[in-house]
């Protein structure tokens, strides 16, 4: 018998149906230990039987507990010093008692913690996200996909437009960002993509003057391990906003002229179509 509860402790977290979150934390032997205290009773007895079974039953309204990471090691504690309560308590009232009180312990505490921010749809690593699941003792992330869905985005040619590599989700402040572009073309092969220069705006804005069309990506993190990529494909239409926009800005050295003085080559300019003008006046007159 003595094996085969051995065994039981062993392979209790796997067993299909068996919730572990007592199990999560320490080794089998201290569960063994801690049972042959409560009882009195060596391994091959039936009470430390029992007394795994009412460890696994009570383990199972705390299957669906989730922390997030960072409260991973509060979770370890919470659960150590439940045992340790069972512990204390043996010998004071029956068992199955003392275990309903740890566990009303454990939820109490439970809900003291601070809860992991959900995860964001559609994309990225979201390590602020990221849980502890009680029921299989492990870490879960969210599963999405490091790229985002390519983005359309409408411009002008000539026409200067500005691309954020902001994410929904927190981030270090400190990332680096890069980017990227791949003219002609609406990708995420990152094969096809060179790299751009930094942005002076600062690392999440890039500004670009004359957009062509091609897709923009953008790498949030360090290239070998990034948080996320974004990607921006350019619909660029028109060719006539560059005439205009010269005109505007012929326009404006004019408005920008200090009063009461006009550029030399508009006075030169000027007397050339006044002379013009006499001369074609003379004429008609003969």
């Amino acid at each position: 018998m003595a094996w085969w509860m051995a065994l039981l402790l062993v392979l209790a977290p796997w067993l299909p149906g068996v919730h572990t979150c007592l199990f999560c934390f320490g080794p089998a032997i201290q569960r063994t230990r801690l049972c042959q205290d409560i009882t009195g009773a060596p391994v091959s007895d039936p009470r430390h039987r029992q007394c795994l079974e009412a460890l696994v039953q009570a383990a199972v309204p705390l299957a669906s507990v989730t922390v997030g990471s960072k409260q991973r090691e509060a979770l370890r504690e919470i659960i150590m010093d439940a045992l340790h309560f069972l512990e204390q308590q043996k010998n004071m009232k029956p068992f199955e008692v003392s275990l309903q009180e740890a566990v009303n312990i454990i939820w109490a505490k439970l809900s003291q913690l601070e809860e992991a921010p959900a995860c964001v749809p559609p994309c990225g690593y979201q390590p602020a996200a990221r849980v502890f699941q009680c029921a299989t003792c492990r870490l879960v992330d969210c599963h999405f996909p490091l790229d985002c869905p390519v983005q359309d985005v409408w411009a002008h040619a000539g026409e200067a437009i500005t691309l954020r590599c902001d994410v929904p989700f927190d981030t270090p402040s400190d990332l680096p960002v890069t980017w990227m572009f791949a003219k002609d073309l609406r990708t995420q092969d990152l094969a096809v993509f060179d790299e751009l220069q930094e942005s002076v705006e600062g690392p999440l804005s890039l500004t670009l003057q004359e957009p062509i069309p091609g897709t923009v990506a953008c790498c949030l993190g360090v290239l070998s391990e990034p948080l996320v990529r974004k990607y921006f494909y350019l619909n660029v239409s028109g060719g006539g906003v560059e005439a205009e926009q010269g005109l505007q800005a012929q326009f404006g050295a004019v408005l920008r002229w200090p009063e009461g003085r006009t550029p030399l080559h508009h006075m030169a300019s000027l007397g050339l179509g006044l002379a013009l003008g006499f001369m074609a006046l003379v004429l008609l007159l003969l």
